[in-house]
């Protein structure tokens, strides 16, 4: 007994000893993984920004007050600002930004806002229509462009990190994991994304950019109960890193070295017979415009005679945006000549006047794509709550009256 006396104390300071250690251990291990994630994000919210595209936008109001504005239809037409609200990723030094082409949907002016709060005045570059990416350029010094890893690299089930814009106020940071890799290299990840993280950045755990957030899965709302209307998002489509670099400098180059166009397509099945056809004429193009036509048997370019589809392409394409050509062809048997101005190239344009789409079918990964953008229009919004605060109350004043009439 005595003995026992003398080992307790010692056995418990020793059991203590340990626990304290051990607890002690894995606090220091959590404060350094918290230490490694901060930096981690700091290394790379300066490469993020803000894009807004700002438009005028007409709409109506009612100005009957109450219940007869139920019926009433005495309407007033007013215009206002919309603002579209995404993220982009600065790409280098020269102040190109990627972002999706959906944020600049018919955009009168383009705003950039950097991690340190500047806001810059954006130019548009050039979009892709097939993955709705799109390039703007703002004119700044110590930029700090994203560091570009090889997304072919990445394996399922890696680890990334999603940072971004969040609701047009600061940046944000999500962690998540690559669930699939589809065929055509899109990333399929399951993370919090916000609004506003449409262009977001996609970040390994080198800090390395390996994609950028393109659409948001979610549920099929017109199918859910009302149990299911409230709940997060928690997965993304993302386009991958070296599809990027690769669609980015072709916009850019685009952009830079000036490539003349006018504007046909041509009959593939008549290149055997040794025919160059135009099989269709783009509207409002030089070819359109100079009197060109679908089934025109092309023949001379600047009255020189061109044996290929190669050769006519290239001889098109060097010509200076600008230079009025000569074309010989053939229509109906007869001999004919046109003078088209040949135009600049581009990859694509955002009409201001017209919405910009993306053709990328991505319905086979969900029932419905929502494309991450934030639509934000305050005074309309301050009119509809004051509306409601207004019925809220009329319908209150009602309940009390009812409450006095006799049963």
């Amino acid at each position: 007994m005595y003995l026992m006396k003398k080992i307790a104390p010692i056995i418990i300071s020793f059991t203590l000893f340990v626990f304290s250690n051990s607890y002690s251990q894995k606090t220091n291990s959590l404060e350094t993984l918290q230490v490694e994630i901060t930096n981690l994000i700091n290394q790379t919210k300066h490469s993020i920004v803000t894009v807004s595209s700002i438009s005028t936008h007409s709409y109506t109001i009612d100005k009957n007050e109450g219940f007869i504005s139920l019926f009433g239809n005495n309407v007033e037409e007013r215009k206002g600002k919309l603002w579209i609200i995404g993220s982009g990723i600065i790409y280098n030094e020269q102040g190109y930004i990627i972002t999706k082409s959906s944020t600049l949907s018919n955009f009168e002016e383009i705003k950039v806002t950097l991690c340190d709060s500047t806001e810059y005045d954006a130019k548009f570059i050039g979009n892709d229509e097939a993955t709705g990416l799109a390039v703007i350029k703002i004119e700044a010094e110590n930029l700090k462009p994203a560091t570009l890893g090889n997304s072919d690299d990445v394996p399922v089930y890696s680890m990334v990190y999603i940072v971004g814009n969040s609701m047009g106020i600061s940046s944000y940071a999500s962690f998540g994991i690559i669930n699939s890799i589809t065929s055509d290299k899109v990333f399929i990840i399951s993370a919090p994304i916000n609004p506003g993280s449409n262009g977001a950045g996609v970040f390994n755990l080198k800090g390395e950019l390996i994609g950028l957030i393109s659409a948001q899965i979610t549920p099929n709302v017109s199918s859910a109960s009302f149990a299911n209307f409230n709940y997060s998002i928690q997965n993304g489509i993302a386009a991958s890193s070296n599809r990027l670099q690769q669609i980015t400098n072709e916009i850019i180059q685009f952009h830079l070295q000036p490539i003349g166009w006018l504007g046909i397509d041509l009959d593939v099945d008549s290149l055997a017979s040794g025919k160059i056809i135009v099989s269709h004429i783009i509207p409002g193009s030089p070819a359109q415009k100079s009197g060109l036509k679908t089934g025109d048997w092309l023949l001379k370019y600047n009255e020189s005679f061109f044996k290929s589809l190669d050769q006519f392409a290239n001889l098109i394409e060097k010509t200076k945006p600008g230079t009025i050509i000569s074309i010989d062809f053939i229509r109906a048997g007869r001999p004919l000549k046109v003078f088209p101005r040949i135009t600049n190239k581009k990859r694509s344009v955002i009409n201001p006047q017209k919405s910009a789409k993306s053709s990328t079918d991505f319905s086979s990964y969900s029932s419905r794509i929502s494309q991450q953008q934030k639509i934000v229009d305050e005074e309309i919004l301050l009119q509809l709550l004051n509306r409601i605060n207004a019925l809220e109350n009329e319908v209150s004043v009602l309940k009390s009256k009812l409450k006095k009439v006799p049963q």
